[in-house]
């Protein structure tokens, strides 16, 4: 008999509980700038460099503590370095997925938020230089990236400017086709989005 009562009563309790539920959905536009840092671990210095991104981002907010946000985003980076007088380095062109789980604070004018989540980084292009003579890269990667996201909602009638710091670090950086060497990518992202919610 109990059984049979709980059996009865879920499908109702998770019926309330969807209409309870403060469910929003948000888009919107994200862009801004990145930092990136390249070490081959090769023994001549890192490769750095700025870059820029702007993506629609979008997502949902299931209470006012927890969402979840998807970017899909044409992201630019740059890398250089100077060995023995002679610059050189890359510059890509990147298609950029995250997807972060939001932790929010609440339901504050002004509401911080901690994210955690990961990302797929798509070369779509790339030209190498050394010096003045530049070649295009057939050799391109797609990577799988770790990151961690801080930034601030401040919220508006039916909008929210969101700025944000974005770390990303490459958990597929290492040249399988080199031995005995670690390669390590990482980089920094500031951005700023505008959102609206319907």
């Amino acid at each position: 008999m109990k059984k049979l009562l709980i059996l009865t009563l879920l499908p109702i309790v998770c019926i309330f509980a969807q209409n309870e539920l403060p469910v929003k959905t948000f888009f919107g536009l994200q862009t801004g700038i990145n930092h990136s840092n390249f070490d081959p671990d090769d023994g001549a210095g890192n490769y750095s460099g700025l870059g820029f991104q702007i993506g629609l981002g979008m997502g949902i907010e299931f209470s006012p503590v927890f969402g979840i946000q998807m970017t899909p985003t044409y992201k630019k980076t740059a890398f250089d370095r100077t060995v023995l007088n002679i610059e050189m380095g890359a510059d890509y062109n990147n298609f950029y997925l995250p997807i972060v789980f939001q932790l929010k604070a609440g339901m504050l004018p002004v509401a911080p938020y901690l994210g955690l989540g990961f990302a797929g980084n798509f070369q779509l292009g790339g030209t190498a230089y050394i010096g003045s003579i530049k070649n295009s890269i057939d050799d391109l990667e797609n990577d799988f990236l770790f990151l961690f996201s801080f930034g601030t909602d401040i919220k508006l009638t039916k909008a929210k400017i969101t700025p944000e710091f974005t770390f990303n670090y490459n958990l597929t950086a290492d040249d399988p086709d080199t031995q005995n060497r670690s390669e390590s990518n990482y980089d920094f992202h500031f951005s700023l989005g505008i959102f609206y919610t319907p």
